[in-house]
């Protein structure tokens, strides 16, 4: 058998970028590191598919051959069709140089099934993804599968995917056949094989290339990915370009880059921009903040001390790992509380982080309830999360919406000022991101130097608590999850205190 020159994954970064493909398969040393957030998304995405396997149990893994042998994947599938095992777990076929592998290949799906009425003795194809919605990326992905699968010889009586319902509630032990949505995509897959036919064509093409294809950059680079190859194909982009500006659409962003405008600096006075990007613009050239601090004095008589400086991180299983918890769930875990009894005194800080291995959504709230239990404003930084995660503790806790609802009374949003362009500084980028505001007026505390330096780092660290048992890394990880969480109140405090400064 030859070796395959397309699989799914390339197709689909054919289709997004025929340049981004070609570097792929002939320069793959000028890839970018794969973020932690993306190798988050792999890592949930391949425990997803191994939970869903379950649904067709004594099934058997065509892929337990030599690491990256994929002819040896594709000869041992066939060998198992031809034997009559009727589960197969990453089923490998080939066609035309082309290689896929299916997640679940099943022979007369069992009668507990979905929909089963008259099926017998047929294969049915089932891919399986993480998400809870269908994306045309998947179904295009789905498409070449079937291509490829059908024109190897094998007829597929049906095609689909399996998804997460997010509508599913956990009560006790999982029930997979209610955790997980199967929907039927033979119809979309069978009207999309031409286009499928052609596109494989094209990417062949491109591959058969003595040079690498030359494509400007533009919105494809983030759609329906973002491209692993920025590196290279933006390295020419220069310092304070225009795509440093936040909070426009890409194809305005490009309108500018192609119309001549390189950097913040050539944009002329008079543009169709909208206010907030032309605060940027301006405060950029004159290389000073913008601050308005009549607006300021505004929005500080709304923060009455005593001052709470809160901030809650949460964590979202894909599969809920707790009684009446749905998937993707908010869960808190922990939170950080700076305490200033006024303007002069001490602070003081408080913080709850939950055991691992049990459910926290009580204990955190019983914990935030005793330690805000004083009179004084609640300052939180964008409280829309904190906002919904106490909503939704009140939907879950029904005897403390009273206190919860005390709580909420007292939000005032430490964004809303920087949100609102009253306090504007030129490295902020448009954006009013903590983060962004942190580099921008404080760059002495920085999350760089932190091991777990994001929400997102924190979400998986706490996720991989749950399983976690060699005690010195349970204790590492509590403590960088504690050093960031106080790090983020931390930060609201002296932003508090600027804005403060520049109305005295």
């Amino acid at each position: 058998m030859e070796k395959h020159i397309l699989s799914k994954s390339t197709f689909i970064r054919g289709l997004q970028c025929s340049k981004s493909l070609y570097l792929y398969k002939n320069f793959i040393q000028l890839r970018d590191k794969i973020s932690f957030e993306q190798q988050a998304v792999f890592n949930r995405g391949n425990k997803v598919g191994i939970l869903a396997q379950k649904l067709f149990p004594g099934g058997v893994d065509a892929s337990k051959v030599k690491r990256s042998d994929y002819t040896a994947a594709v000869s041992r599938t066939t060998e198992l069709i031809k034997s009559g095992v009727e589960v197969i777990y990453e089923a490998a076929f080939q066609h035309n140089k082309v290689l896929v592998i299916l997640d679940i290949l099943v022979k007369n799906t069992p009668n507990n099934f979905p929909d089963k009425s008259h099926w017998d003795d047929e294969w049915y194809a089932y891919e399986v993804k993480s998400s809870t919605k269908i994306s045309h990326t998947y179904l295009l992905d789905a498409s070449l599968q079937y291509w490829v699968i059908t024109n190897s010889g094998l007829l597929l009586s049906d095609m689909s995917l399996i998804t997460i319902n997010n509508k599913y509630i956990r009560n006790g032990e999982v029930k997979l056949n209610e955790l997980f949505s199967f929907t039927s995509v033979k119809n979309e897959v069978i009207r999309n094989q031409p286009k499928i036919e052609e596109n494989i064509s094209v990417s062949k093409k491109v591959l058969e290339q003595l040079q690498i294809p030359k494509i400007e950059i533009g919105e494809q680079c983030f759609s329906p990915y973002s491209c692993d190859f920025m590196g290279t194909c933006w390295k020419l982009v220069p310092a304070n370009s225009i795509f440093e500006i936040t909070g426009m659409q890409k194809s305005e962003q490009f309108n500018l880059y192609h119309s001549g405008y390189k950097t913040i600096s050539e944009i002329p006075e008079q543009n169709n921009l909208d206010k907030n990007v032309n605060i940027h613009v301006q405060s950029f050239k004159k290389g000073s903040p913008m601050i308005d601090t009549k607006a300021i004095s505004t929005f500080l008589d709304k923060a009455q001390y005593p001052l709470f400086f809160m901030d809650f991180e949460t964590f979202m299983p894909a599969v809920p790992i707790y009684n009446n918890t749905k998937p993707y769930q908010h869960i808190p875990f922990q939170y950080s509380l700076h305490y200033k009894k006024s303007t002069d005194s001490k602070l003081e800080h408080s913080y709850f982080l939950a055991e691992q291995g049990q459910d926290p959504r009580k204990l955190f709230l019983e914990n935030l309830l005793k330690d805000t239990e004083n009179i004084g404003s609640i300052l939180v930084y964008d409280a829309l999360m904190e906002r919904n995660v106490l909503n939704g503790l009140k939907k879950d806790f029904p005897e403390f919406s009273h206190e919860i609802d005390l709580r909420l009374k007292r939000f005032v949003d430490l964004m809303q000022p920087f949100q609102e362009r009253s306090y504007y500084h030129p490295l902020m980028k448009n954006s009013h991101s903590i983060k962004n505001l942190l580099h921008a007026l404080i760059p002495e505390l920085s999350y760089t130097n932190l091991q777990i330096s994001n929400g997102s780092m924190a979400m998986v660290a706490f996720e991989q608590l749950q399983t976690e048992t060699d005690m010195f890394k349970i204790l590492e990880t509590r403590e960088n999850l504690e050093k960031y969480c106080e790090l983020d109140t931390l930060a609201m405090v002296k932003v508090f205190e600027i804005l403060e400064k520049e109305v005295k």
